[in-house]
């Protein structure tokens, strides 16, 4: 069982590491392991745990290597322009956005505009949004041509958050941007694949609701993303049903379960075939084939994916009368994705869905054998109460509590009051919205899907309401300031011991638990941030976020460094501010306390003295100048080439990206455009 388990530590191992490591080191640990092991079992049989110890050794070593080998597959990031540019290429996916946009997908991106017109064609994709008023019907395999500007995939806003370049370079993404004029198709292609009939189903589903439910309804049932309204998206996060909006087990479970049960019910009305038929293996291969096909129409997600698979060992499991429950099937779940791709063990839904299911296969037997004493009752109270109330209840607990570390980590929030909506949501997702979707997909070439898709709409939004009203009661969501990586990851291998292990010492991962869990407490949250391109600073000042921006601030950026900075509320500071420890002018701001000074433009000579002898760091806007000469300095051109900055003040200490994520093929500094994707030199 803890094969999985090693061979992500090596993969964590390699994209943790701040320089690229030489191929010799994976190459010849995993040499010496196998050597180890084949030693070992020839000559010394009697020493079990230096077998072990060579598999793990083993084991860590081919996780780094494939790692390794996943990463330097991949195409380099290719130069950007940093102007507005023409190019053609081929659609090969289209997204439909809640503000009526759509978002195209470019692949075989070959750019008109010289001087990029030299490029070859990229290998990479692009995604650009369309205008407000480019309403135009695309087609997947359609080429069109675009004028649009673009810019290379972000670094991160803040060190040690989300990091847009790491899944870039492993979604095979080069470039975002937003067209500047409506797009021209050259030539419409016909293509009949699943991704266009994705999108005919996508419209059709627009077309008769274009709101919230109309978008959830579209998620369900294509997997094509939607923008929801940011008070829906927050509605959802805050109650802890966030869940219910991606394409994953829970969703693929109700489909298989649907098929499955009306299959066998249908079957079963006939003597005949209950005689002399084995209903059973028929409904389990139908259920398990039309889950294959949802999960294809869905969009084969790597979430969706590692749940068909986990999905097919029970099917199997059921088939051959084997146990459901089993800690192996997990595991091999795991270990056949991260061998599909290493880089996985860094996705937060491969995180959460580990963790969750760990949780629910570990615990369940506890509530499974204490209601097996009560199995001889055949009320249809108790059976409410079984499946429901006590199932029900306990599954959410298990699954939501395993994955509130990874939440906090993630997105600095605890959901308190999830599990009463989960046992409410998600009844009303088996029984009501999903069998009515998969009524109104069956139906929809007939015509006849218009009842099924209303009433579907009507149960979404019962649970946008409920959502909506579960986030607005008190507490139901709470920040949670930094989490520390440590901590994170000695929650998570706590919970693996706590989930694996059968012996006595597995207690102690509940002791690790708690501990990785505490570790917010003994973290101090940064005074200062500052943003990559240097046009944002964030000031912690009397657990207040102080923003200065050049340009104007991005309101989720400021939310984010709100969480991560211990801060109350934000607060937008002008040129002319003027409060309690607080001042500002056209040339700069002066914050008294923190003794830190903000250059906004050239500070007159009668005054550049005073404020640097009162000042124990510069802040400016400024691209390469600095007014101060013996304080540290930070400027435009520092953030460009080191990424986001995070500052402590007592004592003072200066944190930049670049030195967290270190130099890696994924990393890009702010200052670099890309290699251009240029021909051979030609040879006689």
């Amino acid at each position: 069982m803890w094969i999985p388990i090693a061979f992500a530590i090596g993969c964590l191992a390699y994209f943790l590491l701040p320089v690229e490591p030489s191929v010799i080191w994976g190459i010849g640990s995993f040499v010496l392991g196998l050597l180890g092991v084949a030693i070992i079992r020839r000559y010394y049989t009697a020493y079990l745990g230096l077998y072990q110890i060579s598999w793990t050794i083993t084991l860590v070593a081919l996780g780094f290597g494939l790692a390794s080998l996943q990463t330097h597959r991949q195409e380099p990031f290719y130069a950007v322009p940093s102007r507005a540019t023409i190019v053609q290429g081929k659609v090969k996916s289209i997204e439909y956005l809640s503000t009526g946009k759509q978002r195209i997908t470019l692949q075989q991106v070959r750019f008109i505009t010289a001087p990029e017109s030299d490029q070859q064609e990229w290998k990479r994709v692009i995604l650009f949004t369309l205008s407000a008023k480019d309403h135009q019907s695309f087609g997947n395999g359609d080429i069109v041509q675009a004028r649009v500007m673009l810019h290379r995939p972000s670094s991160p806003q803040f060190i040690k958050r989300y990091d847009l370049q790491f899944q870039s370079w492993f979604r095979n993404i080069g470039a975002y941007g937003y067209a500047l004029e409506p797009v021209k198709i050259i030539a419409a292609r016909p293509n009949y694949s699943i991704q266009k009939l994705r999108e005919k189903i996508a419209t059709h589903i627009r077309a008769v609701n274009a709101g919230s439910a109309g978008i959830i309804a579209q998620i369900l049932l294509t997997g094509i993303g939607g923008e929801l309204s940011p008070d829906v998206r927050h509605a959802f996060a805050a109650s802890g049903l966030a869940h219910l909006l991606a394409i994953a087990g829970l969703h693929l479970g109700i489909v298989i379960g649907i098929v499955t049960f009306t299959v066998r019910w249908l079957l079963l009305r006939s003597q005949t075939l209950a005689l002399y038929w084995s209903t059973k293996t028929i409904a389990i291969v139908i259920g398990w084939g039309v889950g294959c096909c949802y999960l294809i129409l869905t969009g084969l997600h790597i979430p969706a994916m590692r749940s068909l698979f986990m999905a097919s060992i029970v099917m199997l499991a059921l088939l051959c009368n084997r146990s459901v429950f089993s800690k192996y099937n997990l595991m091999l779940a795991a270990l056949f994705l991260l061998l599909f791709s290493p880089a996985s063990v860094l996705d937060v839904s491969f995180q959460m869905s580990m963790a969750a299911v760990m949780a629910l296969v570990s615990g369940y037997q506890l509530i499974f054998r204490w209601l097996k004493k009560y199995q001889h009752v055949h009320s249809y109270t108790y059976c409410f109460i079984k499946i429901y109330i006590l199932e029900g209840a306990w599954v959410s607990i298990l699954a939501g509590s395993a994955v509130v570390p990874v939440i906090m980590f993630y997105f600095h929030e605890l959901n308190l009051y999830f599990v009463c909506a989960n046992l409410i949501a998600v009844p009303l997702m088996a029984l009501w919205i999903m069998p009515l979707g998969l009524l109104a997909l069956c139906t929809m070439a007939f015509g006849l899907d218009y009842i099924f898709l209303n009433l579907m709409f009507f149960g979404i939004d019962w649970v946008i309401w409920l959502a909506e009203w579960v986030a607005h009661l008190p507490y139901a969501s709470i920040t949670v300031p930094l989490f520390p990586a440590w901590g994170y990851i000695l929650y998570f291998f706590g919970l693996c011991i706590l989930c694996l292990c059968i012996t006595a010492i597995r207690w102690s991962g509940i002791v690790m638990m708690i501990m990785g869990i505490s570790s917010i407490f003994f973290v101090t949250a940064p005074t200062i941030i500052t943003s990559p391109n240097g046009r944002m600073i964030g000031i912690n000042h009397h657990h207040q976020l102080l923003m200065v921006c050049q340009g104007g601030c991005d309101s989720l950026t400021a939310e984010e460094w709100r969480k991560v900075s211990k801060a109350t509320a934000v607060k937008i500071v002008s040129d002319n501010t003027k409060e309690a420890g607080i001042y500002c002018n056209q040339e700069y701001c002066f914050l008294d306390d923190e003794k830190i000074l903000i250059v906004l433009k050239n500070i007159p000579n009668n005054q550049q003295e005073h404020l640097c002898q009162s000042s124990i760091i510069e802040l400016s806007f400024l691209w390469n100048q600095s007014f101060c000469k013996n304080i540290p300095v930070v400027n435009k051109k520092e953030n460009w080439i080191n990424g986001s900055h995070s500052i402590w003040l007592h004592p003072l200490t200066i944190n930049t990206d670049i030195q967290n994520r270190g130099q890696r093929p994924w990393v890009m500094e702010s200052i670099q455009r890309g290699i251009p994707k240029m021909p051979m030199a030609q040879q006689e």
